[in-house]
């Protein structure tokens, strides 16, 4: 059982059982449909979307995960399988039914500035390839290719005003200034953005959902593999810490036309959002938007 103070009996109850049912499932996967009884260092991990459970096997690390919020996130998972495994950047798929998925587990680091050119000119190229797939709508699949809201001006207005916490540092008059600006031009959906034509993308492509080993990358959680704009994945050339040089190198091999307003601002959006980011930071990865 993993026991959380924060949490009520009841909800630490709840977890336990939820847990247990969880392991009931990866033992009959692995005995009755796999023929597997052993596994080499299990380890468990609960995260915000998915229960985790790494374990090895002929040598191999892999990767048991249940969605704990609904099936959905496993069928969107199994609709990039679909749509976009045949590019070769997401792991390799060894079991799925209506309740888990086993993949390779992928060893890596996000990608950083550490990134060779030739892990640039193949994330721009492969992202090319997938985002030359067009979908309907805006937004997580619902069906096949189908967004689940009318537009991203339907989706955005309904979304809650971005707040940042501003106790966490004092800031400079410049800094308020360009904190302030960010805010209110994230804020503002861009002119044309409610009509634009959407392709399949990742839909949370974050420097940590793409590892990096050596001169590879695999592309991680696709849950929100959905409608979209291609710039909204496009926003990771700021989250990466990329330099000018490297940012160039990838738009040189991207083959996709970009509206690079829109890249701004879905650029800015994600900053102010993120949570791992102190406020100073985020600040300096707003001046950096502009140098796109």
């Amino acid at each position: 059982m993993i026991y959380s103070p924060e949490k009520s009996g009841a909800e630490n109850a709840e977890s336990s059982a939820m847990l247990e049912e969880i392991h009931n499932h990866l033992v009959y996967v692995l005995s009755e449909r796999l023929g597997w009884h052993t596994i080499e260092r299990p380890e468990i991990s609960v995260g915000g979307g998915h229960v985790v459970i790494r374990f090895g096997k002929n040598g191999r690390r892999m990767v048991f995960r249940v969605p704990k919020h609904s099936a959905q996130q496993l069928k969107r998972t199994m609709l990039a399988y679909r749509h976009v495994g045949s590019l070769g950047f997401m792991p390799e798929k060894i079991y799925h039914d209506g309740k888990c998925i086993i993949e390779s587990h992928v060893e890596g680091l996000p990608i950083g500035p550490q990134a060779s050119g030739e892990v640039i000119v193949g994330l721009a190229g492969k992202l090319s390839l997938m985002h030359a797939i067009p979908a309907e709508r805006y937004g997580p699949l619902d069906f096949d290719c189908q967004g689940s809201h009318l537009d991203p001006g339907a989706y955005y207005r309904g979304q809650p005003a971005i707040s940042v916490d501003r106790s966490e540092s004092d800031l400079s008059p410049d800094e308020s200034s360009t904190l302030n600006m960010a805010l209110v031009q994230a804020a503002d959906v861009p002119p044309g953005l409610q009509t634009a034509k959407t392709y399949i993308g990742h839909g949370e492509l974050w420097r940590k959902n793409i590892l990096v080993q050596q001169h590879d990358f695999k592309i991680i959680d696709w849950d929100r593999i959905g409608a979209y704009p291609i710039e909204q994945d496009l926003a990771v050339l700021i989250d990466a810490d990329w330099s000018a040089a490297q940012r160039a190198l990838f738009f040189e091999n991207y083959t996709r036309p970009v509206n690079f307003d829109w890249l701004k601002w879905f650029a800015r959006r994600r900053i102010l959002l993120d949570k791992e980011l102190r406020l100073q930071k985020k600040i300096q990865k707003i001046k950096e938007i502009d140098l796109i």
